[in-house]
């Protein structure tokens, strides 16, 4: 379920009522600052994953004096335009309700099953230099789609992770608190397995990638991985029967999947050291094409992709090859711009523009 047929969107931050049948390739929204152009992208990021990108408070998504926001897609597959789903979410401050063709759902997962969605803001290029939450979060987004049984193991992980640390926080005794040992470790290995498998996989696109966006760039980048526990540790067990103590001490666990991390390089030099913010930058868009393409290959559907102020991304002749790319691997691509002209229009078949203002939007081509 990868195209998005329709988009309605109700009391979501400035959004009032809106309604768009958007196009399989090309769907531009233009708009002055503080239009709404933002909040289109935020809406569809909601959906799919369940969180804003820039807010963690709920009352900022809902409309001054509503209750409640509602955002609905209608979904289709990019093979079989019949095979359609209806996803909805409205969300209040104190209660969250999902649909799948009118079915309440309880979690998440099926809702990002259905609307893989890729994001690209003028605050992405972060992903190289702040801390690994994000760069985890860029790989297990692959890892979810790649490995059926991935989020059933990264939730028992979390869930033996949160008791095992509120244990050391309450300071009980020792082998109460190792009890949970050997569930970790048992996720933690198999959690560390399917990203390096999905690494391994991933690297040749994003050669690919970098190479066509960044040909100044001679030498190969590589994936280093970081599993989260010490290259020379000879078991994980073991590390953390050594760290006890200073787990005790520190009052959470050390050692784990979920201190994994990424580090890209370019021959010895890391890719934050070396590359220019533009270049950076450049190399999100290789990041996301990468994880796209192999996306299609395992799911055999291609992302969405949202790009918010591409203009701010990326120069004119890298619009136009970022452009290029998603339209030959047939990426629905939703993008926004403060002006209609800096974004080349390639198939004006499979394009649709709107203006968007206050929150309104007027389709003009």
């Amino acid at each position: 379920m990868t195209k998005i047929n329709q988009l309605h969107i109700q009391h979501f931050r400035n959004c009032q009522d809106a309604l768009c049948q958007l196009s399989t390739g090309l769907n531009l929204f233009v708009g002055d600052n503080a239009a709404g152009k933002t909040s289109l992208i935020e809406a569809i990021w909601l959906l799919a994953t369940g969180r804003s990108f820039r807010s963690s408070k709920i009352q900022h998504l809902i409309e001054h004096n509503h209750e409640y926001s509602t955002i609905f897609t209608e979904v289709s597959s990019s093979h079989d335009r019949h095979q359609i789903h209806r996803l909805g979410v409205q969300k209040s401050v104190t209660n969250t309700l999902l649909r799948i063709d009118g079915e309440s759902v309880k979690g998440q997962i099926q809702m990002a099953s259905l609307l893989p969605v890729q994001l690209l803001t003028p605050e992405s290029h972060r992903l190289l230099e702040e801390g690994p939450k994000a760069r985890r979060q860029f790989m297990d987004w692959g890892c979810f789609y790649q490995s059926p049984e991935f989020i059933q193991l990264w939730r028992h992980h979390q869930r033996i992770l949160k008791q095992r640390n509120h244990a050391l926080k309450r300071r009980l005794p020792k082998a109460q608190i190792q009890l949970w040992d050997f569930q970790l470790v048992d996720t933690a290995i198999k959690i560390d397995q399917i990203r390096q498998d999905y690494l391994e996989a991933l690297t040749p696109y994003l050669v690919t990638f970098c190479q066509a966006l960044m040909p100044e760039m001679h030498q190969e980048v590589v994936c280093q991985y970081r599993a989260g526990w010490p290259k020379n540790a000879p078991d994980l067990l073991q590390l953390l029967e050594q760290n006890f103590d200073k787990d005790m001490q520190m009052g959470h666990t050390q050692y784990g999947a979920h201190r994994a991390d990424i580090r890209f390089k370019f021959g010895s030099l890391e890719a934050i050291n070396t590359l220019s913010r533009g270049q950076q930058k450049l190399f999100v868009c290789a990041l996301l094409l990468a994880q796209a393409s192999l996306h299609e290959k395992v799911v055999n559907e291609p992302v969405i992709m949202l790009i918010d102020d591409l203009p701010a991304e990326l120069d004119e002749t890298h619009r136009l090859k970022l452009l290029e790319l998603l339209q030959i691997l047939n990426i629905q691509h939703i993008i926004t711009s403060t002006s209609e002209s800096l974004i080349p229009v390639l198939n004006p078949e499979t394009t649709k523009i709107w203006h968007i203002d206050l929150g309104k939007f007027t389709q003009t081509a």
